[in-house]
């Protein structure tokens, strides 16, 4: 957690130098951009949807590539073990949610699964209709259709699954 600080510390120093950069330039500019990092919780579900697209990412080219799965199997792979990661990850360093019982966890980690289905559903389409009809490269639509899903995902978990009690 202690090596987390110092990255996180030095990215914010790195972030808040180009913002000040910004508001040389345009001082409204860099008033919105700086209201914008100072949402904790935005730029923190942004970093962690990029690590989770990157986990996504890699396990789908290693299922595809080393393993010979072919789009949907290797989709459906990937998509498995970055919900994993995610969950996790959004609990313990974006929502920071804490559930008083087993229970609890145990509702909130399926309400989290329940609405990444939603999000499996929409790339699972948005894959077979651009590499499997379209014909487009694999690794690039997985990468464009990631995008779209880190927005649907945030929308789901602000709203449906990590709410303040």
């Amino acid at each position: 957690m202690k090596v987390l600080g110092f990255l996180w510390s030095g990215i914010d120093r790195l972030a808040r130098a180009v913002i000040g950069l910004i508001a040389r330039l345009s001082p409204t500019l860099g008033e919105k951009c700086l209201s914008l990092w100072n949402n904790t919780e935005l730029v923190s579900y942004l970093f962690v949807g990029v690590a989770t697209t990157v986990v996504n990412y890699l396990v789908y080219w290693f299922a595809t590539r080393i393993l010979g799965m072919t789009v949907m199997p290797g989709t459906w792979t990937a998509w498995i073990l970055a919900v994993i990661f995610g969950y996790w990850a959004n609990k313990t360093f974006v929502f920071k949610t804490h559930c008083a019982s087993l229970g609890a966890l145990v509702r909130e980690a399926m309400s989290f699964f329940s609405m990444r289905l939603v999000s499996l559903g929409a790339e699972t389409v948005l894959m077979f209709v651009t590499v499997e009809v379209l014909h487009f490269n694999d690794l690039a639509m997985k990468l464009i259709i990631n995008l779209v899903v880190i927005i649907l995902n945030y929308v789901f978990s602000k709203l449906f699954v990590f709410r303040k009690k």
